[in-house]
């Protein structure tokens, strides 16, 4: 009984490599979901444990948004930041050659937000070295604070605590404070996958600044202390880039100075309605990070080389069996498959549920598939110049 059980798991040569590789690739894709994708999670419910800790200073702090042509964004957005709960901070728009009300709407809140400062970057048609570095250096040089705090006119905090919860996590030591910022949820097919990679790109660079390897964060939720820009001469080594100032954060973090905010109070929401919107952050970070000096971006570029090795093998595997009728083979492809999947549904969908991005039950697989291609697209557009 037990040889003619055992005689069902005898495979020839190749059946043997095709099991081998396949495995090895599961191995690798859990690999990725147990030390980085599911990490930020375990690290936020160690910390959401911990009691607040009130502030032993309350540095001046000074915030930066760089808008263009977003009145209405701003006239959603702008009232949270105006009344976050700290004693000390401005907050400075730079009005990026806006044409819309946008200047109006600043002089209105003006008058009942005095915190509120406000300038004018004319208008040029001219893009080729970013106009968005110019907008941060006017903004950072007339900044009061020590310590500046960037976001954009799509993003509103959801707490009034999150200037508090982002200078908490500073330091002597810890200079910079890389946050999180996850997409509000409409019903549209773009706005699933753009919900779905922001997270993965989100817990990508949490985990490895959890790792001590920080390599980016982004502008919708960022700070840091203000010489940090003098003193590595602002955007000056990246000028002839036209999203230098994202090369710039991957150009000062290191694993001694670098934190991460992901305390509830310390998220952002973006409202990412448009699709023009998502391919303009994704042109922008494709841009930056071929310019990035670690390794982090081939090392997820792997785990997205693994996940389709996987599935390839998958129906190959599945196919095979069938046309040979080897059912040992067809239980092993689908036991493996079905476990990933679980594996990936449970720790997807908690992080999903704790970062405020929805959820993906039957959607998973889809996203899966599709996130890489659509990040691949915007990568091939941008090298052949297609807006």
């Amino acid at each position: 009984m037990i040889e003619q059980i055992l005689s069902y798991f005898i495979f020839n040569e190749v059946e043997i490599i095709a099991l081998s590789l396949f495995f090895l690739f599961l191995l690798v894709q859990l690999f990725f979901y147990f030390n980085y994708y599911k990490k930020p999670y375990s690290y936020a419910r160690k910390i959401d444990g911990d009691n607040y800790q009130v502030l032993q200073s309350n540095p001046k702090v000074s915030v930066i948004i760089s808008s263009e042509n977003e009145a209405v964004e701003l006239s959603k957005n702008l009232p949270a930041i105006l009344s976050q709960d700290y004693p000390d901070f401005e907050v400075i728009v730079v009005n990026d050659g806006s044409t819309d009300e946008t200047e109006e709407l600043l002089l209105s809140l003006k008058l009942h937000n005095p915190h509120l400062y406000h300038t004018y970057l004319p208008y040029s048609p001219d893009k080729k070295f970013g106009r968005k570095k110019l907008a941060y250096t006017i903004g950072i040089k007339a900044a009061k604070g020590d310590v500046l705090l960037f976001t954009e006119p799509h993003s509103r905090p959801i707490s009034d605590k999150w200037i508090s919860s982002m200078v908490n996590e500073l330091s002597d030591t810890k200079e910079i404070v890389l946050g999180y910022s996850f997409y509000k949820k409409t019903k549209n097919f773009f706005n699933r996958i753009a919900r779905f990679d922001n997270l993965l790109f989100s817990m990508q660079y949490l985990s490895m600044a959890i790792k001590k390897k920080p390599y980016t964060g982004t502008y919708r939720n960022l700070a840091f202390k203000k010489h940090l820009f003098f003193d590595n001469k602002g955007f000056a080594s990246h000028l002839a880039l036209e999203n230098g100032e994202d090369v710039f954060i991957n150009q000062i973090v290191n694993e001694n100075n670098t934190a991460i905010a992901i305390s509830q109070d310390s998220f952002i929401e973006m409202s990412i309605d448009r699709f023009s919107l998502w391919k303009q952050i994704k042109k922008s970070y494709s841009i930056a990070k071929s310019h990035f000096k670690n390794s982090a971006s081939v090392l997820f570029g792997f785990e997205i080389f693994s996940r389709y090795l996987f599935y390839l093998l998958t129906i190959g595997l599945i196919v095979y069996a069938v046309l040979a009728q080897n059912w040992v083979i067809l239980g092993i492809a689908a036991f493996l498959f079905l476990f990933r999947l679980i594996v990936q549904l449970v720790i997807i969908n908690k992080c999903a549920e704790h970062f405020h991005s929805g959820k993906f039950h039957f959607s998973l697989l889809l996203m899966d598939m599709f996130q890489p291609v659509y990040n691949a697209r915007f990568r091939t557009r941008h090298r052949r110049g297609i807006r």
